[in-house]
């Protein structure tokens, strides 16, 4: 197992894949870095939760005795939207926002980066920068906004990957936005903004960080730097995550649980699988917590996914701790995790409907994760696999 305590109060900056800050109280550097990219007047982008918390006022006043002005947009859902997205583009536009420091979870960087990408551009043309867009993804564009990502949660790891995703409001599809010229210019990793965090947000955004690691490894393809950072990340999340959940105010756990989440990210660059397809279509549909609805459903994608993962089962479990390196080993230690953080056993708890499972089963299979699932998926097979998630446990 990685070394974790002798490291997680000092100060770094990591260069890859862009500056990334690490440490207690890097957020102090957010002023410089502002300056450093030209940022005079950024809108600060923190959902209504985060935005409550002392340490957003506090950045607010520090960024502000160092002659930044700055605006604040919290107005948006736990899964953003395009409509929500185009308000900040407005607000950015009107007040003459010249960068976005995005503060928050993975819903405000997420939207911090929709912003960033069509802040210039006209609203009638926000969905260009859909993913799947394939004429849009190879055009040239001249102009984004600067964006600073700082994470409060552990999980998501939005900050230093390009993509957001984002709700289309007359679909509830959730859909990547992105452009491949386009990336977050730093990310600052403060774990002291992790400290208060609810028990039940260190559970679910922990576990998100998990199944980012743990799917990006299952991808098939040849990519041993991603796979290294991929099973680094769950050695560092794995051994913490618990003593993050059970007290808070620890900063060595919650400081490796951050790095973690964010290592997790780099590597699904690889791509991820079946667990993000259902689970982004159950968000954009329900609204239910990301984090969350990815525990719900990994164990059974684990199951169906185990066939073509096999051989990669006792690296998983090893690195997460498990008590053998077997498949079994890997789901006791996961369904123990779970009986702690008392994840929910379907998504049917969760609120997820039977009547919905067709409509359901149609959004997944368009999702951008699927193709780099480990084992393909039929529609009817899809079907079977949505129903039994929403009617029977892990």
């Amino acid at each position: 197992m990685l070394e974790i305590k002798s490291n997680m109060l000092e100060q770094s900056l990591w260069n890859f894949p862009i500056p990334i800050h690490y440490g207690p109280g890097s957020i102090n550097k957010v002023p410089s870095i502002a300056k450093k990219v030209g940022i005079k007047r950024p809108l600060i982008v923190s959902d209504s939760e985060t935005a409550k918390l002392n340490f957003v006022n506090s950045a607010i006043i520090m960024l502000m005795s160092e002659d930044l002005t700055c605006f604040l947009f919290s107005d948006f859902s736990p899964n953003p939207t395009d409509k929500e997205s185009l308000l900040g583009c407005e607000i950015f536009i009107r007040e003459g926002c010249d960068g976005i420091i995005a503060i928050g979870g993975g819903s405000s960087l997420d939207i911090g980066k929709a912003i960033a990408l069509s802040a210039y551009r006209s609203p009638d043309r926000f969905w260009d920068f859909d993913m799947l867009n394939e004429v849009q993804a190879n055009k040239k564009f001249d102009r984004f906004a600067p964006l600073i990502c700082v994470p409060t949660t552990t999980g998501t790891g939005a900050e230093v990957e390009p993509g957001a995703m984002i709700t289309h409001t007359m679909s509830n599809e959730k859909k990547a936005f992105y452009h491949p010229e386009y990336w977050p210019l730093a990310a600052v990793l403060d774990p002291e903004l992790a400290l208060t965090l609810p028990k039940n947000l260190t559970a679910w955004t922990g576990i998100d960080a998990i199944v980012h690691a743990i799917e990006a490894y299952s991808v098939p393809t040849f990519h041993p730097i991603c796979d290294g950072i991929a099973l680094q990340a769950l050695e560092l999340i794995c051994p913490t995550i618990k003593t993050a959940y059970r007290n808070g105010n620890d900063i060595e756990a919650r400081g490796a649980m951050m790095v973690g989440s964010c290592l997790a990210a780099v590597s699904f660059t690889k791509g991820l699988g079946l667990v993000h397809s259902i689970s982004h279509m159950v968000g954009g549909l329900y609204n239910t917590p990301h984090g969350l609805t990815n525990a719900v459903i990994l164990p059974a994608v684990l199951r169906y996914n185990y066939p073509e993962i096999k051989g990669k089962v006792k690296y998983l479990a090893r690195a997460c701790g498990a008590d053998s390196e077997d498949f079994q080993g890997l789901i006791n230690w996961i369904e123990a995790l779970y009986e702690e953080f008392m994840i929910p056993h379907s998504l049917g708890e969760l609120g997820v409907l039977n009547k919905d499972i067709d409509k359901l089963v149609e959004m997944v299979l368009n999702d951008i994760c699927l193709p780099t699932n480990p084992r393909p998926i039929s529609k009817s097979q899809l079907k079977v696999f949505i129903a039994d998630a929403i009617n029977k446990t892990w």
